[in-house]
């Protein structure tokens, strides 16, 4: 590290607390939007959260265009059609609400209003020319980390490949986090995101791009997943709990979209495109198997997430204290009632073989600490099968 020149980028304006939904009308001002396109999916205009975004904006004589189509794992159709509104509407801004799926859907919809074409051509680093259109994004569960990302990841059904866009040029405008909008997030729904987050921030703690801007907010974002995600599933008005989370999920963001992620990761975008399991809750599952195929490479890192986690580590040697990382993990999935393997998730390894093939596609899989070949990534799925 003391030999690279690094950079830390972390563009968007973040804007919490409860009630800050609110700040959605000076920040439109702000940013010049007259009329933006909101980008949110059925369960979150079922649960009233749209509603309170579109009653917001038509107190202050907002106009505004919807788009409420998108899927979990969004699909290169989904971009397409979401690109249709925003163009016949006249949209000139967005407002995604929900989860990773409309944040990614709206960021996408976003690279096509300014760039044209179709999405699948910008997979991949550093291939989006002009900067998305201003964005205000609203999220709604606190996992992905989307809000504060120079990354998209869309799904192209006719592979069965989920792949990544990243570039300084999407990044969001803006992100309102106001812990009010999730109290009422199912508990299911919260311990996936919510572990998600946590992927996030170990991954890009221990990852070969790690730095010392982002692995100062992915250590906070461990303490404040391990300090809050219990009690702000267990309760829905848990407010405190649940701001923290926001604000994890928010910093796991920024630290690995600077640091980049892992092998978790290079595993858990083919379960979601072959298997159809809920991103986080892959992550969750894979998340401890591969930090014990990684302990060795950087055992005084996962010491460091051990005593983030709350486990006291004084006087035991490195290698113990690292495995206390994984425990804790381990004690922290199970107590939110995450599936015990990839079995009890809903996921047959009758596609093994698709699944290694596009886990070792991923970029992701050059970002772990331990270099990962393919009959590791077979071992791994075994073991998060069995």
């Amino acid at each position: 590290m003391l030999n690279r020149v690094l950079a830390f980028h972390a563009p968007t304006r973040l804007i919490f607390g409860p009630g800050a939904l609110a700040e959605v009308i000076p920040e439109l001002k702000r940013l010049g939007v007259g009329k933006p396109l909101l980008v949110t999916d059925q369960g979150i205009r079922a649960a009233g959260l749209l509603g309170r975004v579109t009653s917001l904006l038509e107190e202050h004589g907002v106009p505004s265009a919807t788009f409420d189509g998108v899927k979990e794992n969004p699909s290169v159709e989904t971009v397409a059609d979401g690109l249709k509104i925003y163009a016949n509407e006249g949209c000139d801004g967005l407002i995604p609400i929900g989860g990773g799926s409309p944040i990614d859907s709206g960021k996408a919809i976003g690279i096509l209003a300014s760039n044209n074409g179709e999405i699948a051509q910008y997979e991949g680093v550093g291939k989006v020319p002009r900067a998305i259109p201003p964005t205000i994004a609203v999220p709604t569960t606190y996992g992905t980390g989307s809000e504060t990302t120079s990354v998209a990841v869309i799904t192209d059904p006719r592979r069965h490949f989920k792949f990544v866009i990243v570039s300084p040029n999407i990044f969001c405008s803006s992100a309102i986090l106001d812990p009010t909008l999730l109290l009422s997030l199912p508990r299911k729904i919260g311990a996936a995101t919510g572990m998600d987050a946590l992927t996030h921030a170990i991954e890009a703690y221990v990852a070969l791009g790690s730095q010392p801007f982002a692995s100062a907010l992915a250590l906070h974002a461990i303490g404040l997943v391990a300090g809050n995600l219990r009690q702000a599933v267990a309760n829905d008005q848990n407010l405190a709990a649940t701001q923290n989370m926001v604000i994890a999920s928010a910093l796991a963001g920024m630290a690995f979209s600077n640091a980049r992620l892992g092998t978790v990761h290079a595993m858990a975008h083919p379960l979601s495109a072959h298997c159809g399991i809920h991103h986080g809750t892959a992550c969750a599952i894979l998340l401890p198997h591969v930090m014990e195929f990684n302990l060795g490479a950087c055992p005084e890192k996962y010491a460091e997430i051990a005593r983030a986690m709350g486990g006291t580590t004084a006087g035991l040697a490195v290698m113990d204290a690292a495995r206390l990382a994984v425990e804790a993990v381990r004690a922290l999935a199970s107590d939110v009632d995450i599936p015990a393997n990839l079995r009890a998730a809903g996921a047959t390894p009758d596609r093994l073989q698709e699944l290694i093939g596009d886990s070792m596609l991923s970029g992701a899989i050059r970002n772990n600490p331990r270099t990962t070949g393919k009959e590791d990534v077979e071992h791994l799925f075994s073991k998060a099968f069995a």
